[in-house]
């Protein structure tokens, strides 16, 4: 092959724009123009916009009316110290927690005391969901504990403020007024245009109550050993997910008919594992294989870097076997994205990846029914196409306000069904299920919300990318922002935040993202020897 190579027609041209490229004037001007771009205006302006000291709302009166709470519930807190360290409870807490600190198994855990212990729950908050819903089924546990875990991470934040030797400052993000506005304007629209209160109370709840998740987290993380303790869990837990998937593959495990055309006979089974949806299962792995990616490409012992690689391979592998054509692109989209933010070499080898994954039967099957006759008509006849089409004209009906929250295309519409002139479905578009519902006026905020989390997303990354690179968590911080673009991407064709859970890991992730960008401890910038 590399005699081959060498005498080719192409090799020889290649190597000729090569040899003219390095002598040429062409590139003379593009290492002007770059090495004198740092100092340009255009420059500077970008970057003081991505990459500036400070969050810009460290001189808001949000944030010192919040360092006031904070410093009151501290003076509080003095007063009430001493009688709670007396008390029979925190006794137990206190015990509970000096002999778990000596476990060989579980030190590692109450090492990180009472905050390690919810980072840990919201990390392994897929499968709790499942074994308390779907297994033990308690019917009053499974239908609350995600509220019980979100008071009791209220509880503990305002604990930490009360309790702590020095008042701790607000943490103020520059995300906080675009996720405060959505929620706001969510409200407002509750009392403006929702027909039967209770409705709009449920699905306002759906919407935004899951959206809290990023206050919360960005005050739980205190230190990048919280932010390593949560990451691993969550792509520990996606990766145990990812080995069913791949089991159930294995096994073929039985699906429903609807779930595969006539068309497709190489399909033999979808995965979906604990999720009872191949969409949910294949935006699953979207959201958290760059994370692993992004894990190997941080780890600097071989061993930890080599199994990282294997996790996320095992989750593309999952994804793959979800035989979900929008979690297959939104898979690209991730994958596009973490190599434009950290190895670009990474499109070379999906460009092969894809050439490979077209010769499997089941993956051609699956694409090819696009082209055909009968997935047009499967389309327009109950598909999306209809699907978006009707909510588009109860748009119309008011599309400045919406049709009202929890009305129409999600859960909360499809347990109602309170009209009988309208046809009640998932629109299977997460977009034009908050605009029918939500209106433009409402549909803007959270555009304008997604903007940010992008914007802010860019900006960490350029932050944590001006650290030295043996020590920058630029992978981990692209893995994260890669994944959640491709759940947006997949939010064009699904439901996807209809699930708590999706919803709760992916602002969990924006936290994340937020805290390596804006209160991550930098170090000091070592000096390297002449």
């Amino acid at each position: 092959m590399s005699n081959i190579l060498e005498t080719s027609v192409v090799w020889r041209l290649v190597c000729l724009f090569l040899a003219s490229w390095q002598n040429s004037n062409l590139r003379s001007v593009c290492q002007r123009l770059s090495a004198s771009a740092h100092f340009s205006v255009t420059g500077r302006v970008l970057s003081a916009i991505f990459g500036c000291s400070a969050s810009m709302t460290v001189h808001s009166r949000c944030r010192r009316l919040l360092s006031q709470i904070n410093l009151a519930l501290w003076h509080l807190g003095r007063h009430l110290m001493a009688a709670l360290h007396g008390s029979l409870l925190y006794r137990i807490y206190h015990a509970i927690f000096t002999v778990g600190r000596e476990s060989k198994c579980l030190g590692w855990l109450f090492r990180s005391g009472m905050t390690g212990f919810l980072l840990v729950a919201v990390g392994l908050y897929a499968i709790l969901d499942y074994f308390l819903r779907d297994v033990f089924a308690v019917p009053v546990l499974s239908s609350v504990w995600d509220e019980c875990l979100m008071v009791l991470a209220v509880l503990w934040v305002i604990y930490r403020r009360m309790f702590n030797g020095r008042p701790i400052l607000s943490r103020v993000s520059p995300m906080d007024p675009a996720v405060f506005l959505f929620v706001s304007m969510g409200l407002a629209l509750l009392f403006v245009a929702a027909p039967f209160f209770s409705i709009g109370v449920s699905g306002y709840r759906a919407t935004v109550q899951y959206m809290l998740w990023f206050f919360l987290v960005t005050r739980l993380l205190r230190n990048d050993r919280d932010f390593t303790l949560l990451y691993v869990t969550l792509v520990a837990a996606a990766f145990l997910i990812a080995l069913h998937g791949i089991y159930q593959f294995i096994i073929a495990v039985p699906i429903p008919d609807k779930w595969v055309a006539d068309a497709e006979g190489s399909v033999r089974t979808r995965v979906f594992s604990i999720f009872g949806s191949p969409n949910i299962m294949g935006d699953f792995m979207v959201l958290f294989a760059p994370m692993a990616a992004g894990l190997a490409y941080w780890c600097r012992d071989m061993r930890a870097k080599l199994l990282c690689w294997f996790v996320t391979i095992c989750m593309g592998m999952s994804c793959l076997f979800t035989m979900s054509r929008a979690a297959w692109g939104a898979m690209a989209v991730a994958v596009l994205v973490f190599a434009l933010l950290v190895d670009r070499r990474l499109i070379v080898l999906m460009c092969v990846a894809l050439l490979v994954a077209l010769c499997i039967p089941f993956v051609s099957s699956r694409l090819g029914f696009l082209l055909t006759p009968e997935f047009q008509a499967a389309n327009n006849n109950g598909g999306r196409g209809s699907r978006w089409d009707i909510a588009l004209t109860y748009l119309a009906l008011d599309p400045v306000f919406g049709f009202g929250l929890g009305m129409f295309g999600g859960a909360v519409a499809m347990q109602h069904q309170i009209y009988k002139w309208v046809s009640y479905f998932y629109v299977d578009n997460y977009y034009l299920k908050i605009l029918v519902e939500m209106g433009w006026i409402g549909f803007s905020c959270y555009l304008f919300l997604l903007a940010a989390l992008l914007f802010n997303g860019v900006r960490a990354c350029y932050r944590t990318s001006r650290e030295p690179k043996e020590t920058s968590p630029l992978p981990l911080c692209a893995g994260m922002l890669s994944g959640m673009c491709g759940v947006l991407f997949h939010c064009y064709f699904e439901n996807i935040f209809e699930e708590p859970y999706m919803m709760a890991y992916f602002w969990t992730m924006a936290a994340m993202i937020i805290y390596l960008g804006f209160y991550r401890r930098r170090p000091r910038q070592s000096v390297k020897a002449a």
